[in-house]
């Protein structure tokens, strides 16, 4: 099954420092192509190995 993300192309088309407001269900997420530094930081996640 080969399924996208939704917004998979959009999201995979943002450059470092861009940044997006998602809105689900009346709350709104900001979202941007994350950092080493960002991932370090948060420390949880999603890592996929292509």
């Amino acid at each position: 099954m080969d399924q996208k993300f939704p917004y998979e192309d959009e999201l995979l088309q943002m450059k470092a420092g861009e940044e997006e407001v998602l809105f689900l269900k009346g709350r709104a997420f900001l979202v941007s192509p994350a950092t080493d530094e960002d991932i370090e930081r948060i420390g949880k996640g999603f890592y996929c190995m292509d």
